[in-house]
């Protein structure tokens, strides 16, 4: 069982503190010779053999800022939106865990990753034009690199492991289609209003699709077929073009009719729930909490409502972020630098249950439709990283590995961790489960 990180660092004895006691002292006799001969020979051959040292990691080339992902036993790596020195249009796959050579794949001339992500037993690449022109998506086979399908627009997986591509134009001229996941081909096309498109999801992925009209008619869609299957209205907008934004958490539509309140409308039959005042000006908007409404503005802290009525479930001002992860809150409040002191919170409550620590989050989805593995890092002396793998709905943060030198990201591939330098670079390092 991997050790559980404490709350933090180990204490050393102090004034005060009260002395262990002092095992028992036995005469010494033959056993006590011999255990004392065995231990001295131990010694000797391990100091003949010298310290235990971590194997090498293997090396694969990224820029300075790139996006990788590890799936089906590939490391994909990019250039991604941060990357610096931007420019090339490859996307290129490592077998793991020795970081040879796989596949290449070349973007159109022009073109640039935005984002590499597993999803329909596939790699989605996302990439979009330096100039005017759709997002373009690409779905490759993870082990070869051939090419599936492509189709114009942003890829949003559905939670039956499905497809929709999103294709957004001012003017209410939008589009978002359900795609077929083996082959591309279209399933069925809505057109998206200038207001937008909305998204209903469960803990994996999208399940309904949520249209508002700037006069207040409601559209609510399946996700895998595309029909419709409720409609309704909710206010008017007061400028008669568009609400200044129509929002989906959990069960609920929220919208902002620009005049000082949200109002909640329960998704499945379309009725007015509940009413709330809010400031217009103090940039509020609204998040999932693991089945509470989180309301947050740009000051920080955080208030949730009880979705049933609108009411205050509990409030505080300590957290600077947080966000759901399997039934519970992960919360940070301001760290050393990048890292944050990170807790888990019962969502009902706020509730605090247990310190995570001190860390700087980092992890990517593997595209297995579970949750993605959420690591932590830690500076320590030495030129040093503490990497801990940060389990949220069990309230602790277990060891994976110490890796000597600085690290900006960091991937869990299971036997194997992928770590980005802040400098460019990527290591695969053998740690084990």
């Amino acid at each position: 069982m991997s050790p559980v990180i404490d709350l933090g660092e180990m204490r050393h004895a102090e004034d005060g503190d009260e002395a262990l006691p002092a095992p028992p002292r036995r005469p010494p006799g033959r056993a006590a010779r011999a255990a004392a001969l065995g231990c001295l020979l131990l010694l000797t051959l391990a100091g003949a053999a010298g310290p235990a040292r971590r194997p090498a990691p293997a090396r694969v080339p990224a820029p300075q800022g790139a996006v990788f992902v590890a799936l089906a036993g590939r490391l994909v790596v990019a250039d991604g939106p941060g990357a610096v020195h931007r420019g090339g249009r490859d996307v290129i796959a490592y077998r793991l865990p020795g970081g040879e050579p796989a596949w290449r794949f070349t973007l159109p001339a022009g073109d640039q990753v935005l984002g590499l992500v597993g999803a329909a037993g596939g790699l989605l690449v996302t990439s979009s034009p330096t100039g005017v022109g759709d997002t373009l998506s690409t779905l490759l086979d993870p082990a070869t690199g051939a090419v599936r399908w492509r189709q114009a627009g942003y890829p949003i997986p559905t939670a039956s492991g499905g497809v929709l591509v999103e294709n957004p134009r001012p003017g209410g001229t939008g589009s978002v289609r359900g795609v077929d996941p083996a082959s591309g081909a279209v399933r069925w096309s809505l057109s998206v209003p200038a207001q937008g498109v909305a998204y209903r999801r469960d803990t994996r992925g999208v399940t309904q699709l949520v249209l508002v009209e700037p006069d207040g008619r409601v559209a609510v869609h399946d996700a895998d077929s595309g029909e419709r299957v409720r409609a309704g209205r909710v206010s008017f907008a007061p400028d008669g073009v568009a609400y200044r934004f129509a929002q989906v958490v959990g069960g609920l539509l929220l919208v902002d009719d620009g005049a000082g309140a949200v109002t909640a409308y329960g998704l499945d039959r379309l009725d007015r729930v509940w009413t709330v005042p809010v400031d217009p000006r103090a940039g509020i908007w609204f998040t999932d909490c693991a089945g509470v409404v989180c309301q947050r503005d740009q000051v920080g802290g955080a208030k949730a409502l009880d979705p049933a009525t609108g009411r205050p479930a509990w409030a505080d001002e300590r957290w600077v972020g947080f966000a759901p992860v399997g039934g519970r809150l992960i919360a940070a409040r301001s760290g050393d630098g990048p890292e944050l002191d990170l807790w888990a919170l019962e969502p009902a409550t706020g509730r605090v249950l247990s310190r995570l620590g001190r860390w700087r989050v980092t992890g990517r989805d593997d595209g297995s439709g579970s949750l993605p593995a959420l690591l932590g890092l830690r500076r320590l002396t030495g030129d040093r990283t503490l990497v801990g793998a940060l389990d949220v709905p069990a309230g602790e943060a277990r060891i994976r590995a110490v890796l000597p030198g600085s690290w900006d990201e960091c991937a869990d591939a299971g036997d194997t961790l992928v770590c980005l330098r802040p400098a460019g670079g990527l290591a695969v390092w053998p740690v084990g489960r």
